[in-house]
């Protein structure tokens, strides 16, 4: 690179002419010159052989003098190649001399060839020589000052994007060294890079990166630096006018993050030579880039810890949990045991005795887990309600070892509050090619399982990963069924047991898999209402008993269908204008249509459900309980409930014959019902004993193998 305006102090001039008297002549004639008071140095040659070897060993000549014809008649043209093309120096000033002028015309070389000017030696005088050189050595160093802005500019640029990548301090400090380093071109001398906060002292200031004689003391206060007191006046200097310093000695750039965090950075640079005007532009220009990139790695690192750390608590979270299992070696995932602790309740004691408590548990339960284990963990808090602890020496863990976790006591505001915890354990070397979020998912998918199972601890095995694995494949076969249609509906008669007669239908489910097997109702059901297909699903059937009614319709019989349906669904603001527009679509009467719904699902939505149900019911809809006497408290808010018709569960009539207790029962549900006019109905009749038994209690209608089986529609029909 050439050196700054203000360094040069020099310059050169090169003739290139074969009769010697002219050149001595031409150098006479410049011997005078004065440019700036700047040293002019010449250098001459006699052909262009010559000074092709004189202009490649000194790139900054300023002004060539040269002769057109030499060794032969375009030995100069040729020359004028060689240092444009060749050497590729395009700032040289090319003067073009010859003693024959009409051998070719000035316009045409000026076209043809990258020359400045071109003079007849019989007309340079000695003031258009002075004129001419002086006006060509401002002209190349003006184009030499621009040619080495414009490659500032470049290593600017370059050293922006490079130090743009940088997030973490430490590393973006030692970039901005390398990197100043590299625009000053320092040979000796050191770098030194500053990390102030505000209500401290400058001498406490920690150093986070140096380079040069200042490499030792890295990591070290500012006050441990031995170096003159100039050093420690241009810091204190910059640091009091908040500002950056250019000194003879020292330059220090000063950056501050006060908005963000109250801290300050000072760059200190060891100079063995005094700054150019240029230089020092072009490090008030990089400065900005710096100070941008101090607010990034700031902001990066806030950024970072709003991701990682659970704000109000202070505690890992689920990113920074994944992220240390992804970042784990080899022989870490060998050892590791992931462990995942439910605090029962906790949202509802939250509700009770307020969030600032709440914390106080967790923070308790925090420090509780950290005493247990002791050493080579991690805690993490993956939900609210939820820790997980990373642990590394890969002990054995089950019910038995952490007993005094699962069934603990914390100190909460100086009271003991106690606590029970479910527990669910994922071996990492058991599970080698799960990604970090597999071994969390599957480590809360087993901590879900072991609250649904009721049991405080459950391991994550393969079996238990063929199953959920199995059920998710089940799930997407269930899926693509449900949307293309593929859920048939079957009908089961609903009989009168005294004559025999028919008086309706249930609409049950039916699946067939691709592989032409039937997969249960009570496998698919389950799955459909988790994965919330269940809409969808009720809505198919609804749509497939109205064709069921229809076609019933034109073989004489009129019966009502009844339709399984999820109480969740029935609340759904929008289901009573779904379920209008799909009867009005069918054109099916609304007493044609009975919706069945668990006791259980009336008993969880009963608050919500039964308002909605009035108001089907005041249609016409009839309304039935499914499988009553399965819940609790049966009784006490049965003649509440917009219902019509109550069924009796399967077990009870399986069981009336062995039991005396379910004999009661049955015969209490059966005159309940009748007492307050409902019609019961009881499901699972399978023998002639079980349906004299019902008639004798005053059961008049049931459903079950005995009667009929599900039939598809078309079967349905062949039956009747």
């Amino acid at each position: 690179m050439d050196l700054p305006s203000d360094k040069r102090q020099h310059c050169k001039i090169l003739s290139v002419e074969d009769d010697s008297d002219y050149q001595e002549a031409l150098l006479n004639g410049l011997n005078s010159l004065n440019f700036d008071e700047k040293e002019v140095t010449f250098l001459t040659a006699s052909s262009a052989t010559e000074a092709a070897t004189i202009i490649a060993a000194n790139p900054d000549i300023s002004v060539v003098f040269l002769d057109v014809v030499m060794e032969s008649d375009q030995a100069g043209l040729r020359l004028i190649r060689i240092i444009r093309d060749v050497i590729g120096n395009d700032l040289m000033r090319i003067v073009l001399l010859t003693g024959q002028p009409g051998m070719a015309p000035v316009n045409d070389l000026i076209a043809q060839y990258d020359i400045d000017d071109y003079w007849c030696k019989s007309d340079l005088t000695q003031a258009h020589l002075q004129t001419i050189v002086l006006s060509n050595l401002r002209t190349w160093e003006h184009l030499s000052d621009m040619k080495e802005a414009r490659h500032s500019m470049q290593l600017l640029l370059a050293a922006s994007q490079r130090l743009a990548s940088k997030s973490d301090l430490t590393d973006y400090a030692h970039s901005i060294l390398e990197e100043i380093g590299v625009l000053l071109k320092l040979k000796n001398g050191g770098i030194v890079c500053l990390f102030h906060p505000e209500n401290e002292a400058i001498d406490k200031a920690l150093i986070v990166a140096s380079s040069g004689e200042f490499a030792p003391y890295a990591h070290k206060p500012f006050s441990s630096v031995q170096e003159e007191t100039s050093l420690q006046d241009a810091v204190l200097l910059a640091n009091e006018q908040k500002s950056h310093v250019f000194l003879d000695s020292f330059s220090v750039l000063y950056f501050a993050n006060k908005e963000l965090e109250g801290s300050e950075y000072l760059v200190v640079v060891k100079l063995d030579r005094q700054l150019a005007s240029n230089e020092i532009n072009l490090m008030q220009v990089f400065c900005e880039n710096i100070r941008a990139g101090f607010r990034n790695v700031v902001l990066h690192s806030k950024l970072t810890e709003l991701a990682y750390i659970e704000p109000s608590l202070g505690i890992h979270n689920k990113n920074w949990l994944i992220r240390e299992i992804r970042d784990m070696f080899s022989w870490e995932r060998e050892k590791a045991t992931l462990l995942m602790f439910y605090v029962e309740d906790l949202a509802y004691t939250e509700s009770v005795l307020g969030t600032k408590y709440c914390d106080q548990l967790t923070l308790s339960l925090y420090q509780h887990l950290s005493d247990f284990f002791g050493q080579s963990f991690d805690i993490s808090l993956l939900e609210r309600d939820t820790f997980v602890v990373l642990v590394y020496d890969k002990p054995e863990y089950d019910a038995s070892s952490l007993e005094r976790i699962i069934h603990t006591s914390v100190m909460v505001e100086d009271a003991t509050y106690s606590l029970d915890l479910t527990v669910s354990s994922v071996t990492c070397s058991e599970f080698p090619f799960y990604s970090a979020e597999q071994l969390v998912s599957v480590g809360k998918s087993t901590l879900e399982r072991a609250k649904y199972d009721g049991v405080s601890f459950l391991a994550f095995s393969e079996e238990l990963a063929s199953a959920m694995f199995g059920r998710y494949e089940l799930l997407k076969e269930l899926r693509e069924a449900i949307l293309n249609d593929g859920i048939e509906a079957y009908f089961q008669p609903k009989m009168n047991l005294k004559d025999n007669t028919l008086v309706g239908f249930e609409a049950l489910a039916r699946w067939r898999s691709k592989d032409g097997t039937f997969i249960p109702p009570d496998q698919f059901i389950p799955l459909a209402e988790s994965s919330g297909l269940i809409d969808k699903l009720d809505q198919q059937m609804v749509r497939e008993s109205c064709k069921a009614i229809n076609a019933l319709k034109k073989r004489g019989i009129s019966v009502p269908i009844s339709v399984n349906v999820a109480g969740s669904e029935i609340i759904r603001p929008d289901y009573f204008d779904e379920f209008n527009a799909l009867l009005a679509e069918e054109d099916i009467p609304y007493e044609m249509i009975e919706l069945e719904i668990t006791e259980s699902q009336f008993i969880e939505e009963k608050s919500y459900i039964n308002t909605h149900l009035s108001a089907l019911q005041a249609l016409g809809v009839g309304i039935n309980i499914d499988d009553f006497g399965t819940g609790y408290s049966s009784l006490a808010y049965l003649s509440t409930l917009s219902v019509s018709t109550i069924k009796i569960d399967h077990s009870f009539v399986w069981r009336m014959e062995e039991s005396d207790k379910d004999w009661k029962i049955l015969k209490m549900i059966v005159e309940l019902g009748n007492s307050l006019g409902f019609n019961v109905i009881a499901e699972g009749i399978e023998t002639e004993q079980q349906k004299c038994h019902l008639l004798s209690l005053g059961c008049d209608y049931g459903q079950g193998y005995l009667l009929a089986r599900p039939m598809s529609l078309k079967k349905v029909l062949d039956w009747l």
